[in-house]
């Protein structure tokens, strides 16, 4: 019972917190993802500000703009290790190929179920998918190092092994 209330809890927010981490270095040092990181803040911050500027009541636009950003936090840095960690614990598997390997195709996949068109992707979109994947693979090893690890000695000593 306390792992349900407080391990799992504890090892999905330092697994976001290693990822979000991760993703943040790769926006600066990868050239890739550092150019289209730059220009979607550069394009995002001027628009915003234009908005606002030009809005009698720019408190809704704010709030829209709040809005938009912990969508798309959520679905990129929460959603892929929540949903792996509820799937791993009903069906018992805390191997570290696991949740790596799954919270970080999920985590790749994230943009391409979005988009909804099945057409080849250009090399640049592959490139910030592996980036994703890296970062959800970085998320699954630390959600494993902590929750999923030390699970599998202290079941065995539980049941007596």
């Amino acid at each position: 019972m306390i792992r349900w209330l407080l391990l799992i809890p504890f090892a999905l927010l330092i697994a976001i917190g290693a990822s979000s981490f991760f993703l943040m270095m790769a926006s600066i040092v990868d050239p890739v993802m550092a150019s289209l990181t730059g220009e979607t803040l550069f394009v995002g911050f001027w628009s915003f500000v234009d908005s606002v500027f030009t809005a009698e009541d720019p408190g809704p636009i704010v709030s829209e703009a709040f809005l938009a950003v912990g969508r798309i936090v959520f679905t990129l840095l929460v959603l892929p290790p929540l949903l792996i960690a509820v799937i791993s614990e009903v069906l018992g598997m805390r191997s570290l190929v696991w949740y790596a390997g799954s919270i970080g195709v999920l985590t790749a996949a994230v943009p391409w179920i979005l988009r909804g068109a099945a057409r080849v992707g250009s090399p640049l979109e592959l490139h910030v998918s592996l980036v994703l994947g890296l970062t959800g693979a970085v998320a699954g090893l630390v959600y494993w190092a902590i929750a999923g690890q030390g699970s599998r000695r202290s079941q065995q000593t539980a049941d007596g092994l």
